[in-house]
């Protein structure tokens, strides 16, 4: 007690990048190591003399909230998992599921069994098995515990209200309860028959820490003692390892003590209390105290960790067993030398037999998992002495499990383009003569046969669900047949982009004809934000309609929405490697929410908005004293997406209310509670309603009151939208289950099992299989009526006539029709993914559609029946997001209104950011009278820089196996009049300004060199990359007819979509196709025009032009019909000089064949 403890030494993490508050320290009992864990969920030990690193290891992705040390190993434990590794770090077994949601405490029980405890702000306890690492058992309604402590005749747990709880270590039920503090509680210890509790009090509305550490007498009775004072406020209390009835104390603030329960029965006779201070600049967040009571450990926020002893020879336990070092591998001396064979390096020794020679005959299949318990049967259990008991639902036998062999998946891939031009080549000899015209790269027609199982719940997961992934050539992207995926007229989304899980958002979004007229009247008016989601919405849009099926990209968005910062502070960004556990319906639901919220801002004009929207309530009466206010019209987001719904806030002690109009985009579905069975077994519009109309009691700020008051806030729907966005909710087994149990009936008109073949294309649906689809718990059509401040919503059938009530006014009633559904689905040994259900408008469904459901699986676009998206039996999917569509919302919109003429300024302006521009710059702007028509010429070429560097492998045989290739974005765009008085001068040259790291300029390919792409040292026209994008959207959408070489691929990165008719490309002009070689544009510049072109760098000015040149030489050539020849003669020039150029000898056409033009060279009468 009298000891005088001195500071040791002090540490922090060196390197800077992991440096992270330290959250959790324990002193190791069985050997002199310190346990560290932070807030980055890392764990390090440290030996105890010196404090040098011994371990260390990432353990979870968050916060290490309590480390407990056994002989076996270090359990660890953090809000979402438990796991156990030994000292070295190797895991031993981990838990991380759907039962630990927010742990913050664990313990052991005084049971011989090993178990373990763990709870926090969950409903439920955890009984753990530290040997198997399983969770053995739940204890229900034990929510809301912080510390927990075990005695051998009972368990400790603090509650975060302040309230202490006795439990019995056997049974768990609550045998005793201590209202410790009256707020919250801070820590807590235990030792013999005394409870020590530190924590806050409930003052006037505010927290305020108790002063001293209060004391109880747990035996039988629970008695109070006198406190021990604590002035500065005590956080942390850890008990005295020998002395029973002293503990040590200590602040945020690093101040500290030891103390003597005992001695404060003394009054007077007792001894001063002697306080100890760290010398810390941030606050403390952890201490521990070791067995020897020789050494204190402390931790800040800063990550330091203070260590403090009694003695210069101190221990940390009174007996430490060994600790296993590290082996110490002696380095190999090998003298290198140029003349050094590698043989001398060698190869490693071993001494037994590796892992590799195992024989066959020594392996041998193990059991499977253990299955999981059917639904059915969980649904109709009953618990009687923790033993379940449900009827067989006549599916299994009894005492016996069924075994199923995993089928291996056979994913029917496509061949790539290359190898099915080559297989059609080995069967047709095509040359390309004078009599053909230029061949534009159109669309292919591929279809895929799929086989289907009819099962009307859809218990199986069909084949075109599965997750659909890209495959690399050497070719890339390019070679990659999408067409096989997609035979419908709509464009799929490509999935190699980061963040593409928004692809089906994205494409609900598409088929929202009335918000696809607003971001694409949003794209013909001039909008300064450089990442403007709604523009980039409206150049996809674009893009998709323009596409006939085509795949597209949403590059540009993606890469928009990467650059806000807000959306990465919520977690909105998808990482690199997605793993199982990631729940991609939480993801969207989140991104829904941020992204109409994004757009909503983006097209909002305060004061100036136009009211698209004829059943929108301008008037309304706030507050009930009867005056009527005008509102201000919303955005045209909030006009179409918006629920009007006046929020009322009422302040419980002076009574003034507050009342305000939002318009929130999404309706989040609330569920009821897991034990409520009756409430589980409502509609999904009675579940919609309680959803919508809300009435909650909360703390807030009262303005009148000026402090934080109890207060109830109401929400009341004034107005309905045209589209109602829906997010599920449904992010857990609990939820997802309500889906599937209310689930239609099974029908009778279809029999069970019935094999049908039928290609991807092929749906019929039968007039008794139409019935059979509609009967779910998801409703196909709902009406909601608005009666004063009552809402009624019901579903109405297809086929059965509307109540009268919900004809009424179009202000007060709307019938909705489920439009699209988003799901989140995922089969056995694949990472789960997001697909689109969307019915397809019929202005825009195909003549001799059969189905107006079709699934979007980013690329794979395929028809579907309606069962498969009113059903949600299946284990396989869980729904993420719904949008319903009113009824009859072509009449509710006035769309004409929207600004419909296009604002071509921008191809007569040269706009820069950069500070120091060219002042001659190599381009000239267009003047308004050569403003471009349908068919005006144009050439173009750009060039890229790489943001990323491919990915590949080297495969066991030595050949190179492309996983992803580089990721380019434009960095230099030129376009020159391709006819006219100026041809061949360029209007348009601008440098892309881009905020990502460049990780290889590409100069060699490019020419763009470190600084062109800087605003502060960039000498050229330097814009935003939304700049030179829309120009070139102006220009296709004016009809330009492109004249280039390699267009398909520099259009692909710039993610613009250009018809096949407004391209030409030299690269397919001058090629036979029944060749491979796809010939350069040096080499035909070299050959053709003589010039000398790309001999040092790119320009991309220089190509544009060349390109241009050979285009022209092209009509002449096909005027004088000589062009078949011309070209044979470039692959024959070709094969000779191995398709590198001369420099001097430049090859001659003749009467008699070819010759070079050296006089020295002999003559070449023919090629062989």
């Amino acid at each position: 007690m009298e000891n005088t403890w001195n500071e040791v030494q002090h540490i922090c993490d060196s390197n800077i990048n992991k440096v992270s508050p330290v959250s959790y320290l324990r002193w190791d009992p069985y050997h002199e190591l310190l346990w560290v864990g932070n807030d980055a969920g890392r764990i390090a030990s440290y030996y105890g003399k010196g404090l040098q690193r011994y371990t260390s290891f990432k353990a979870h992705n968050d916060q290490v909230r309590q480390i407990r040390i056994t002989d076996r190993g270090v359990i660890s434990l953090s809000p979402k998992s438990i796991q156990m590794r030994d000292r070295r770090g190797l895991v031993k077994w981990s838990i991380s599921n759907e039962q630990t949601q927010d742990l913050h405490c664990m313990t052991s029980t005084t049971l011989t069994n090993g178990e373990l405890l763990a709870a926090g702000q969950q409903n439920e306890m955890l009984v753990i098995s530290s040997a198997r690492g399983v969770i053995t058992r739940t204890i229900p309604d034990a929510s809301n515990i912080v510390v927990l402590k075990s005695l051998p005749r009972s368990i400790c747990a603090g509650s975060l209200l302040g309230e202490v709880t006795l439990r019995d270590p056997r049974t768990m039920r609550i045998e005793q309860r201590i209202q410790a503090h009256t707020a919250t509680l801070s820590d807590l210890d235990v030792s013999g028959n005394l409870l020590l509790t530190c924590g806050f009090s409930q003052r006037q509305g505010s927290l305020i820490m108790d002063p001293l550490v209060k004391v109880y007498d747990i035996r039988m009775a629970v008695r109070t003692l006198a406190p021990i004072p604590f002035p500065s406020g005590p956080m942390f209390l850890k008990m005295h390892p020998t002395l029973s009835t002293t503990c040590l104390v200590a602040s945020q603030t690093g101040q500290f003590q030891m103390c003597d329960v005992s001695s404060l029965t003394m009054g007077s006779y007792a001894a001063p209390a002697q306080f100890h201070q760290l010398q810390t600049s941030s606050y403390i967040t952890a201490m521990d105290i070791s067995s020897s009571v020789q050494t204190l450990a402390f931790a800040d926020g800063a990550s330091f960790i203070y260590q403090y002893a009694d003695r210069e020879d101190y221990a940390v336990n009174p007996y430490s067993a060994p600790l296993i070092t590290p082996d110490v591998v002696q380095p190999l001396n090998v003298n290198m030398k140029d003349d050094s064979p590698l043989s001398t390096v060698g190869m490693p020794y071993y001494t037994e037999p590796l892992l590799s020679v195992w024989p066959n005959n020594k392996i041998y299949e193990v059991g499977t998992h253990t299955p999981a318990i059917d639904e059915e049967i969980l649904k109709n259990m009953k618990t009687i002495d923790f033993v379940g008991y449900a009827p067989n639902p006549g599916n299994i036998h009894r005492n016996q499990v069924p075994r199923k062999k995993k089928a291996p998946i056979k994913k029917n891939v496509p061949k790539f383009r290359s190898e099915q031009e080559r297989e059609l080549l080995l069967t047709s000899n095509v040359i390309l003569g004078d009599e053909e015209g230029i061949q534009h790269s159109g669309r292919r027609s591929s279809s895929v046969g799929d086989v289907r199982l009819f099962d009307p719940f859809v218990m199986n997961m069909p084949r075109y669900y599965h997750r659909v992934e890209i495959q690399y050539s050497k070719f890339g992207v390019d070679d990659f047949d999408f067409d096989y995926y997609n035979s419908t007229p709509y464009g799929g989304l490509e999935t190699h982009i980061r963040n593409s899980y928004c692809n089906s958002f994205l494409q609900v979004l598409y088929f929202t004809v009335p918000l696809r007229n607003i971001a694409k009247s949003h794209i013909k008016i001039s909008c300064p934000k450089d990442n403007c989601l709604l523009c980039e919405l409206g150049f996809l849009f674009r893009m998709l309609e323009d596409s006939k099926g085509q795949n597209c990209q949403a590059t540009n968005f993606l890469r928009a929405f990467s650059t806000i910062p807000q959306a990465g502070a919520l977690g909105l960004f998808e990482p690199e490697t997605p793993n199982r556990n990631l729940s991609f319906s939480t993801l969207m639901q989140n991104f829904t929410r941020f992204i109409m919220e994004q757009i909503h801002q983006e097209s909002n004009i305060p004061s100036n908005n136009p009211k698209i929207s004829l059943s929108l309530i301008t008037q309304i009466m706030e507050n009930n004293d009867g005056v009527i206010q005008t509102l201000e019209t919303p955005s045209t987001m909030q006009q179409l997406f918006g629920l009007q719904t006046l929020s009322q806030s009422k302040c419980s002690a002076c009574r003034e209310e507050v009342s305000r109009i939002t318009y929130p985009f999404v309706v989040d579905m609330l569920y009821p509670k897991k034990n409520d069975r009756k409430s589980r077994k409502r509609s999904f519009t009675s579940i919609l309603k309680a959803s919508m109309y809300r009435e909650n009691q909360t703390k807030a700020w009262c303005t009148k009151c000026h402090q934080y008051q109890p207060t109830t806030t109401k929400k009341i729907i004034c107005g309905l939208p045209g589209v109602m966005l829906i997010n599920s909710g449904a992010s857990n087994s609990d939820e997802a289950l309500i889906w599937r149990q209310n689930g239609p009936n099974s029908p009778k008109t279809v029999p069970p099992s019935t094999q049908l073949d039928s290609s991807i294309d092929d749906i019929s649906l039968t007039a008794d299989e139409s019935l059979v689809s509609h009967s779910s718990w998801l409703p196909e059509r709902f009406g909601i009526y608005i009666n004063g401040l009552e809402l009624v919503i019901k579903a109405l059938p297809i086929g059965k006539e509307i109540p009268p009530e919900f004809k009424g006014l179009p202000e007060n009633c709307a019938i909705y029709e489920l439009s699209a559904s988003i799901l989140q689905v995922q089969a056995e040994e694949e990472l789960p993914h997001l697909v689109a259900q969307i019915k397809i408008p019929s202005s825009e469904l195909e003549s001799d559609a059969k189905t107006p459901w079709y699934l979007f699986n980013d690329f794979l676009v395929h028809k579907i029946r309606p069962e498969e998206v009113f059903s949600f039996k299946g284990n396989w999917k869980t729904p993420a997001v719904l949008q319903y569509t009113r009824v009859g919302l072509d009449r509710l919109l006035d769309l004409d209104i929207l600004p419909s003429k296009v604002d071509y300024t921008l191809l007569f302006k040269d706009i820069t950011i950069a500070q120091n521009p060219n002042p001659d710059p190599h381009h000239e702007i267009l003047e308004e009278d050569e403003m471009p028509k349908p068919g005006t010429l144009v050439a173009i070429d750009a060039e890229f820089v790489a943001l990323q560097q491919e990915e590949t492998e080297i495969r066991s045989d030595g050949t190179k196996s492309l996983i992803r290739p580089s990721t380019l974005t434009l960095a230099r765009v030129s376009v020159l009049r391709g006819e006219g008085p100026k041809e061949g001068v360029p209007f348009i040259d601008d440098y892309i300004a881009t905020s990502e790291p460049i990780v290889d300029y590409l100069t060699e390919f490019s020419g763009i060199e470190a600084g062109d792409l800087d605003f502060a040292k960039s000498k050229h026209t330097l814009v935003p990359l939304k700049v030179a994008y829309k120009k070139l959207r102006l220009l296709v959408d004016l009809g330009c007819i492109f004249i280039g070489h390699g267009l398909n691929k520099d259009f692909r990165i710039i993610n613009l979509l250009v018809p096949p008719e407004q391209i030409i490309d030299t690269v397919d002009i001058y090629h036979i196709r029944n060749r491979q070689r796809k010939i350069s544009l040096r080499f035909l510049a070299w050959h053709l025009l003589h010039q000398e072109i790309q001999s040092e760098t790119h320009d991309s000015i220089e190509d544009a032009r060349t390109a241009l040149v050979l285009y022209k030489k092209y009509l002449e050539y096909k005027e004088n019909n000589t062009f078949g020849q011309i070209l044979e003669e470039v692959y024959e020039a070709g094969h000779k000089s191995n398709w590198l150029k001369g420099l001097k000898d430049v090859l001659v056409r003749t009467q008699n064949g070819l010759r070079l033009d050296n006089p020295n060279s002999p003559s070449i009468s023919g090629w062989p």
